[in-house]
C-alpha cells in the first residue's frame, strides 16, 4: 500500500526514510496559528488532525497517510515556528534557561479501511549555553523560521548542546516507535 506523508518538513521526511519507507509527500496548505487549544499538550495533536484532514482531499487510491506536527514549551508557553527573525532569536537565547518540552502529534490514517489512530510524544529538552555565533548563523540562514522554537535539534550548531529525556526521533518532529505501532496498528 501506498504511504503518503503530509508534511513538508526535512526532517520528518528523513526521519521516514530511515525507517525505511518509500512514500509520496502531499502538504497541508492549512493556518497553522488560526488553531488553538485550551490544553497546550493537545495543540499539535490538532494542528496535525487539521493537516490530516486537508491531505485526505487530495489522496487518491488506498495508502497509510502519516501526519504531524510539534510545538517546543518553554514555562507554559507554546513556542511554534518563529514568524521573525527577531523571534527565533528570543527563543534561542531563552533556551539555556528555561527548559523545553518538545510535544508532537502525529495521526496515521488507512484510506482503504478508514481506520484513524493518533498519538501525543513529549521529550523533555534542556541546553548548555549555545554560543552566539551559533544561533547568529542559523537565524540569518533563513532556517530558523523552519522549526518549531526555531532551532533543528540535529543541525550540528545545536546538537552538542542538548540534552533530551524520550526518543530522539520524537525531538526532531517524527515519533518513530509511535509511529511504527500506529502504522501497524492501522494495516
Amino acid at each position: 500500500m501506498n504511504v503518503i506523508l503530509g508534511s513538508a518538513s526535512r526532517s520528518r521526511k528523513a526521519l521516514l526514510e530511515k525507517m525505511g519507507f518509500e512514500f509520496e509527500v502531499i502538504t497541508a496548505d492549512i493556518d497553522e496559528k488560526a488553531i488553538r487549544c485550551d490544553v497546550v499538550r493537545e495543540l499539535p495533536l490538532k494542528i496535525a488532525q487539521a493537516k490530516m484532514e486537508e491531505v485526505l482531499r487530495h489522496v487518491e487510491g488506498d495508502a497509510i497517510v502519516i501526519t504531524s506536527d510539534q510545538v517546543m514549551v518553554a514555562g507554559g508557553v507554546v513556542r511554534e515556528k518563529p514568524v521573525s527573525n527577531e523571534e527565533a532569536y528570543a527563543f534561542i537565547r531563552s533556551f539555556e534557561y528555561v527548559s523545553q518540552i518538545a510535544t508532537s502529534g502525529t495521526v496515521v490514517v488507512n484510506t482503504k479501511t478508514g481506520k484513524r489512530v493518533s498519538a501525543i510524544d513529549e521529550v523533555y529538552v534542556t541546553f548548555d549555553s549555545i554560543p552566539e555565533e551559533n544561533f547568529s548563523k542559523f537565524v540569518e540562514s533563513g532556517q530558523a523560521l523552519w522549526y518549531a522554537g526555531g532551532l533543528c535539534a540535529e543541525h550540528e550548531l545545536f546538537k552538542p548542546f542538548i540534552h533530551f529525556e524520550g526518543e530522539w526521533e520524537s525531538l526532531l518532529g517524527l515519533p518513530k516507535e509511535k509511529t511504527l505501532k500506529m502504522i501497524k496498528e492501522v494495516s
